[in-house]
């Protein structure tokens, strides 16, 4: 903790004739407090400094040796790791960076490129559009990242830079509390990185005879040069203040008491800007001196970083207005949350631009962006401009935006039935910003690869893959945030821990109002991201969606694109189909209406909605329901135990962990227990091209018999379809008393209290629709641990199927015989299971059975696969596939490649049938890998479409020309030098490793499939002498190489 004397309060002695009180440097005041009267020994000094000299030009002349040496070492060394990285990641059309790589990439995270590098063209791989697309691409000239990609909704807030000390998250006291803001910024000099401010602060003081000191925000690069308070037109004296930079705080120390009333807090601040923790992204141009300067900025101040642009009371939960003037040269546009009230033309160049005040908004929705921008202006039906604002060269991809967001942004309002309370809405695509979208109120900051489509892939006459992909992103990004502007901006979370009431609805909104142009994507990424949900909600890694955030790393990692984004959106879901859509509705509007401009936590929410959640015949409360799928670590697991003989069912929940699955942790004891061994049969099934694949019935014996009682039919319990209604919108008010905004923070903050409990609605089906006996599902609550009934119209050949159609997420385990009738129904005639439903299966069996005593099980299963005709299922059933087979890598297992290659074959022939749906065939691009999986599995199985002795073929004419697809090049390529014994190609392949040219590190990636020992020693020699970590993880985990890893 520092003290700063404050010049002109404190120290009345050190004013001037003119009562203004001098300049005082920082030394000067630091050392007030140690003056000395000792006489100094200047010969001592003098020793000591000579001394500290030469000491300090030794060390730099040792540096000068070292960092010579070493830059000569590793100049090559570096550009391997170029190469390599380029390789792994190059694009063979538009859409091969349809994401960018996250999880298991070394190489592209170490790699960060200083901001004065920004000048030049981006590397294709950094590229979301296109530099030069010369035609119009299908689906096969697709080549997918080769890692596994991290989802679109990570993009759009997720910043996981560590940074470089994190900061405790203090909230601020509300006996005091700010009512308005006046900013005056000079930005005339922000190239040299210099802000200057000056601000007064509208306080409101609730009076207490213990406070005496004034709390708030500052960041540690804010330097305030003047303070000064004052209540009634008379100046309050303060005491001291103090600076708490671990915290980011100030504290104003009074002489006297604060009475109840208004105060008026004046500062004059100055700041450094564009730093790496800052909340200003900068980008860096040259100047004619040939000097990197700032060309412009844009800002993001979420979670916490409006105090380091602005002394501020930095919480979610405080609102207050803000009147915004700036100062700066006139070449440049500043915009910011409001409109412009008007422009003066000040000295020279200089100019002052003043705003419209805002309405009550939270210090993180504040924004400010300056450069030499054009805008790309339309309106919304009501008229509102909405303008689309880029640098001059970007202007002609900011088209397909600029069409689309009007037409989102009214039927978002009419959804809502609540207008939009701002006049004008602009949009950025900002040069150089960390996330995709930030939602600021009135001023949406992108970055320009998430807004822009390439003006030459828009001209195209024909709707291609590619083109589709690309603009389906960009009205993904432009729908979250405009749905911020509700859903955040106009009702805010008092607490950072309630975040998924911004992120899960505005997530949520983006597969609703999409759904209409694009059902096939919507639905498919949704159940895509869900099946992503649960496989992570079930390891160590599970985060609540509701806990306790205390620091802002933790607030700046909590913006994770499962763990938050896809969770909160599934639990919106979950809300809806427990209340109605037409109950949701009315209640998301009257949420809206009710707190508009307030901060609120989930209570609200749930006195917005019906206060009973719909669920067979016993009711229970929806905010009891929810808060334990809220605050509980991970997600539920139900096991199903039948017993045959007694029709008694047994349903247990318990919180889901996989490696409670797998049979290799478990003691023998814990071993489930087999059927009686019986004499073996087997059948085998023939397929096209694959002969005979032999398969062990031994599965199928003592299932209960087929001979049963007919059963009457149980009608299906249904809902009443309410009828639409539509309400006149009229804007909400924005006049809220002060007293009211401290009374919303005033009030308890809820302690989550997490369990393995959940509220579950539960529900099972069995029979067929097509039977005489029809289709019977019950619903009811499950609440308890455990719950045993007895269903008679039951009968012990029929398969149950839990959760039916995969309503709420949660897993489903059933008893072995159970699951076994599922395999077999599967096999028999899989339309009898929905869709959805055939997909938890998937996802589910293998996290039970592929790891259990009975993997054969759930190999039976993905079997099934040969014959499914709906892409989407087919693959979740792939990536199933593919990870079975990373399982085992290292093994040769001939007889399961041979089994499963019918399903491989199935899904080649289900990408061709895509091509003639544009839409189906971007199924493809929700996961980017999964193009890459499979040209793997076709390999792994030796379908003829691996094709990879044409490959090896054109690779050898062709060494220095890689095919478009190099992903599938080189996969084919590698599984022709692990199955074949090859003396020319690894010749040719042992020349490109010692050249060290451009080719080199496609070369290394091929080296790990040969079984020439020394081309394998020459590789490994190599890459270690690179000495770069990147590229050993690179080879070794690379996925082109997890099969041929045998060796």
């Amino acid at each position: 903790m520092t003290e700063t004397a404050l010049v002109e309060e404190i120290e009345p002695c050190l004013r001037t004739e003119t009562g203004k009180p001098p300049e005082l440097s920082d030394s000067l005041i630091s050392g007030l407090s140690s003056i000395s009267h000792r006489k100094p020994d200047y010969a001592r000094r003098c020793i000591i400094v000579l001394l500290i000299h030469a000491v300090f030009i030794l060390a730099v002349f040792l540096a000068f040796l070292i960092g010579h040496w070493l830059s000569e070492q590793n100049e090559n060394n570096n550009t391997a790791a170029d190469e390599l990285v380029y390789i792994i990641t190059r694009p063979s059309s538009s859409l091969s960076t349809t994401n960018l790589p996250s999880d298991d990439v070394t190489l592209l995270t170490t790699m960060k490129p200083s901001p004065r590098f920004q000048l030049t063209s981006l590397a294709p791989r950094d590229r979301l559009i296109p530099l030069e697309p010369q035609r119009n691409f299908t689906l096969m000239d697709v080549a997918p990242p080769a890692y596994e990609s991290y989802e679109f909704m990570e993009e759009l807030h997720a910043r996981h830079e560590k940074r470089k000390q994190d900061v405790l998250l203090v909230p601020l006291p509300t006996h005091t509390l700010p009512l308005h803001y006046d900013l005056s910024l000079d930005l005339t000099k922000f190239d040299q990185k210099i802000l200057r401010g000056s601000l007064t602060v509208h306080l409101e003081s609730f009076g207490n005879s213990t406070d005496d000191e004034i709390l708030f925000h500052v960041g540690t690069r804010v330097n305030i040069e003047r303070i000064r308070l004052r209540r009634e037109g008379k100046r309050v004296y303060p005491k001291t203040l103090k600076r708490e930079d671990q915290k980011k705080l100030a504290r104003l120390v009074l002489k006297e008491r604060l009475n109840r009333g208004r105060y008026l807090l004046e500062m004059e601040y100055n700041s450094t800007i564009c730093e790496e923790d800052g909340g200003l992204h900068c980008y860096y141009e040259v100047d004619s001196a040939n000097n990197s300067v700032v060309s412009s900025f844009t800002t993001k101040f979420e979670p916490a970083l409006a105090r380091s642009f602005v002394p501020c009371w930095d919480d979610p939960g405080i609102k207050a207005t803000f009147n915004i003037s700036v100062l700066h040269h006139s070449k440049y546009v500043v915009l910011s949350n409001m409109p412009k009230s008007g422009q003066k033309r000040r000295s020279g160049d200089v100019v002052t631009t003043t705003f419209h005040e805002t309405p009550p908004m939270s210090t993180y929705l504040l924004a400010f962006a300056i450069g030499e921008l054009l805008p790309l202006e339309m309106r919304t039906e009501r008229n509102l401009p909405l303008a689309v604002w880029t640098h001059p060269e970007d202007f002609l991809s900011a088209r397909f935006a600029a069409n689309f967001s009007p037409v989102m942004f009214d039927r978002i309002e009419d959804e809502l039935e609540v207008p939009y309370p701002l006049p004008k809405m602009d949009f950025i695509a900002a040069r150089s910003f960390p996330v995709g979208g930030m939602e600021n109120w009135g001023l949406i900051v992108f970055d320009k690869q998430s807004l822009l489509l390439d003006s030459s892939l828009e001209d195209s006459l024909n709707m291609t893959v590619d083109r589709l992909y690309h603009e389906y992103r960009i009205e993904k990004i432009i729908t979250h945030e405009i749905a911020h502007q509700w859903f955040g901006n106009l009702v805010t979370m008092r607490d950072w821990s309630d975040l998924w009431l911004n992120e899960g609805f505005a997530t949520y909104m983006v597969y609703q109002l999409l759904e209409q142009e694009h059902p096939k994507l919507t639905e498919n990424e949704y159940l895509t991201r869900l099946c992503q949900l649960v496989r992570r909600q079930s390891t160590l890694d599970r985060p609540a969606l509701v806990r306790p955030l205390t620091t802002e790393q933790e607030v700046e990692q909590s913006f994770h694109g499962t763990h938050l984004y896809t969770k909160g959106c599934v639990m919106v879901n979950m809300i809806r189909d427990l209340v109605s859509e037409f109950e949701f509705r009315s209640g998301v509007r009257r949420y809206l209406r009710k707190n508009a401009y307030r901060s609120v936590s989930r209570q609200e929410l749930w006195e917005s909605m019906p206060a009973y959640a719909d669920h067979g015949a016993e009711q229970q409360r929806l905010s009891d329901v929810m808060e334990g799928w809220l605050v509980n670590e991970g997600i539920p697991e139900l096991s199903i135990s039948r017993n045959y003989h007694n029709d008694m069912i047994t349903v247990t929940q318990r919180r889901c962990d996989d490696h409670y699955h797998k049979a290799f942790l478990k003691d023998s004891s814990n071993e489930l227990k087999d059927e009686p061994n019986g004499p073996r049969t087997t059948r085998s099934r023939r397929d096209d091209d694959q002969g005979t694949t032999p398969f062990n019935d031994a599965l199928f014996e003592y299932l209960p018999s087929d001979n049963v009682e007919p059963v009457k039919k149980k009608r299906k319990h249904g809902r009443r379809k309410a009828k639409k209604h539509r309400t006149t919108a009229t804007p909400p008010s924005s006049s809220i008393s002060i007293d009211a905004r401290r009374e919303e923070l005033r009030k308890p903050r809820h302690t989550p209290k997490p369990s393995d409990l959940w509220s579950i609605p539960f529900s099972y089906t069995f029979g067929s629709v097509k039977s005489t006996e029809g289709q019977v599902v019950r619903q009811f609550w499950l609440k308890n641990r455990s719950v045993s009934f007895v269903d008679v119209e039951l009968t012990p050949s029929q398969a149950v199927l839990a959760n039916p159609n995969w309503v709420y997420p949660y897993r489903v385990n059933y008893d072995i015989t159970n699951w076994k009738m599922i395999a077999r129904l599967l096999h028999q005639n899989y339309r009898e299971i929905p869709a959805k439903s055939r997909m938890q299966i998937l996802v589910d069996a293998e996290t039970f059975l592929a790891h259990s005593d009975l993997p054969q099980l759930f190999v039976y299963i993905l079997g099934y696969l040969a014959d499914e005709t709906d892409l989407g299922v087919s693959l979740i059933g792939m990536n199933a596939i593919h990870r079975l087979f990373d399982s085992f890598r290292g093994v040769n297992l001939p007889e399961l490649q041979l089994y499963l290659a019918p399903a491989v074959a199935q899904l080649d022939r289900l990408l061709d049938e895509s091509q003639t749906d544009t839409e189906l065939a971007a199924l493809w691009l929700i996961d980017p890998t999964r193009l890459s999986k499979l040209y793997h599995l076709r390999c792994m199985t030796n379908l003829p479409t691996c094709d990879h002795q044409a490959q090896a073929r054109r690779w050898m004419l062709f060494p220095n020309s890689p095919h478009d697809d190099v992903h599938k090049q080189v996969t084919a390529v590698c599984h022709y030098f692990f199955t074949h014994n090859v003396t020319r190609e690894e010749s040719l392949l042992e020349a490109q490793l010692k050249s060290r040219g451009s080719l080199w590190s496609t070369a290394v990636q091929l080296a790990a499939c040969s079984h020439a020992d020394r081309v394998i020693r020459l590789a490994a020699k190599q890459i270690v002498a690179t000495k770069n970590a990147a590229i050993f993880a690179s080879t070794l985990q690379h996925v082109w190489k997890r099969n041929e890893k045998r060796k």
